[in-house]
């Protein structure tokens, strides 16, 4: 009788490992040639992929957007990838890719002249600049906003004075971070944009009508990013 009950046992255990043993073997067999992209993984002949990747060997990179808002106070030119956009003020741009790559590129905004100004670039200010190296999410959309930092402010100057300004300094007497320019300012009691500047705690700004006269104006900033000051001359 045990000779009998070792007899099967045997059997048994032989024939469970005898089809391990194939299972195996024909897994392994339905997996050969078979190549998954991506860091996929083989199992019964097929691709097992990881989060970001679909088709039949992982080969499909799932395609997301990034978005672009500008936060400033003048219009972003921005370049990713080699694609340039503009961004009105207030407004975003969208940029697609494949998860696993990179966004790559800049941005730019500076204040351009309303007035005759001596310089070819025909800017004002100071030019303010992003680098961008972003990986593509997953999925869905990604936003990515825009911000001029704290350590710069925008200036507006209204030009209420009996005479045109003809020319303005910023930070006046500093020895770094004095801007100087050339500039025509009508009396029209109009607000115009004159561009992005290093702000301190004791920045100003001194302008010249036609008359010779002066005005110096203290500024006062919050030291917040998007910081911006109306500069009135009476």
């Amino acid at each position: 009788m045990n000779k009998i009950k070792t007899f099967l046992l045997t059997t048994f255990v032989c024939l469970s490992l005898s089809t391990a043993l194939i299972y195996t073997s024909c897994n392994k067999a339905t997996c050969t040639g078979v190549v998954c992209e991506n860091n996929g993984t083989c199992s019964g002949g097929a691709c097992t992929c990881p989060t970001g990747f679909s088709g039949t060997f992982c080969e499909n990179a799932a395609q997301s957007v990034i978005t672009f808002r500008n936060n400033t106070f003048t219009p972003v030119a921005i370049t990713i990838n080699g694609v340039g956009q503009n961004i009105p003020v207030g407004g975003t741009v969208a940029f697609a890719g494949s998860y696993g790559t990179i966004a790559s590129g800049g941005a730019s905004t500076s204040a351009s002249t309303p007035y005759g100004i001596n310089t070819a670039s025909g800017t004002i200010g100071d030019v303010i600049l992003w680098n961008k190296n972003i990986p593509f999410p997953v999925k869905d959309t990604l936003r990515d906003t825009l911000n001029v930092g704290r350590s710069y402010f925008f200036l507006r100057l209204v030009n209420k004075s009996g005479y045109g300004i003809i020319d303005y300094y910023v930070n006046y007497l500093f020895s770094y971070g004095q801007y100087y320019y050339d500039v025509t300012i009508p009396n029209d009691g109009k607000t115009y944009d004159m561009g992005y500047y290093l702000g301190y705690s004791s920045s100003n700004v001194q302008t010249q009508d036609s008359h010779s006269g002066v005005v110096w104006k203290a500024v006062t900033l919050p030291f917040t990013e998007n910081q911006a000051v109306t500069v009135t001359i009476p």
